[in-house]
């Protein structure tokens, strides 16, 4: 694998944590907590403290927000 198709794989795959809350739709505390419960896993995590920067798996956003859903609909809950 040369370094553009990893390029093109980072840019198709990963998400930042802003475009991964804008999949689910949650509050910064919200998916927060769904991060620290480990309901969603980054991909990559490097670094420490506030200079941590966290990368999250496409697929992986999409299914545990079709999952987060499928629990509010039960609860009737938005």
């Amino acid at each position: 694998m040369d370094i553009n198709e990893i390029k093109n794989f980072m840019h198709e795959n990963l998400l930042t944590k802003k475009e991964a809350m804008e999949i689910t739709g949650q509050s910064l505390s919200a998916f927060d907590q769904s991060v620290a419960t480990g309901k969603l896993v980054p991909f990559f995590e490097k670094g420490k403290g506030r200079s941590t920067v966290r990368l999250y798996l496409k697929n992986d956003v999409e299914r545990y927000n079709e999952q987060r859903l499928k629990h509010l609909e039960k609860f009737n809950r938005k």
